[in-house]
């Protein structure tokens, strides 16, 4: 989508993600970004190409939150912040769509969100039928939250998906993973913990983390033949704000 492309290049640090929420509200490119997403409703879903189904959801759960991160900047506590990713915030076609029936509905493939007990949609659900078929759980390091831990806003094309994406989850692992006392510990991002099974458990997700890491912090936990402790970053819910 070239308008969240735009709207990157013109509001966010490159280095650090950090967006002056308040200037991007009253900017051109929230406006082109916001008029993009109000055409979604006359959109037939049909004209998505399976190979670009979750490009095209990856780019609109950005979109909405870009277009909505002054409101989830200022939530006043992480339970207000879910709730606003709950509540209903465009319509793609015939359906009303929240971020996170974006999100856990159809990136997921209709699995409960961390914390809950139901998929966030019915099986009789018309909307799953725009599932992605390929799931790819490199979607959790793609989507942006306007959080200091969250992934930092992407674009993303569909003949350019896999490489993008696969760069995308490199950048955000070698910047959030730890290696330390000599590859004793190993320190995950919270996405491990709260979606251990996406990743096919623990050892996995580690085995995951770690192909994406520079060489030398590899040799160091591989040289403990398997006697590594993983641990778990704590999420940094704070707005991603200069300063």
């Amino acid at each position: 989508m070239e308008a969240l492309a735009a709207a990157r290049a013109a509001h966010f640090d490159a280095a650090s993600g950090a967006c002056d929420y308040a200037a991007l509200q009253a900017s051109a490119e929230r406006a082109r970004v916001a008029a993009c997403l109000a055409e979604l409703e006359a959109f037939d879903l049909q004209r998505v190409a399976i190979p670009a189904q979750t490009a095209f959801w990856l780019n609109v759960f950005n979109a909405v939150v870009l277009r909505d991160s002054a409101e989830l900047a200022g939530a006043a506590s992480v339970r207000a912040a879910n709730a606003l990713f709950e509540r209903p915030r465009l319509k793609v076609g015939a359906f009303e769509y929240s971020l996170d029936d974006i999100e856990h509905g159809l990136l997921r493939g209709n699995l409960p969100k961390f914390g809950a007990r139901r998929a966030p949609m019915q099986r009789d659900d018309p909307r799953l039928a725009y599932m992605p078929l390929a799931y790819d759980e490199r979607m959790h390091f793609a989507m942006y939250s306007v959080s200091r831990s969250s992934p930092p806003l992407n674009a993303f094309g569909a003949g350019r998906l896999d490489g993008e994406l696969e760069d995308a989850t490199a950048r955000y692992l070698q910047r959030h993973v730890r290696v330390e006392n000599d590859g004793a510990v190993v320190v995950l991002p919270r996405q491990f913990r709260w979606y251990a099974d996406d990743f096919g458990g623990e050892r996995n997700a580690l085995a995951f983390a770690l192909a994406r890491l520079d060489d030398e912090a590899v040799d160091l936990v591989d040289r403990r033949r398997g006697r590594v402790k993983v641990r778990y970053a704590e999420f940094d819910w704070r707005p991603n704000v200069p300063g």
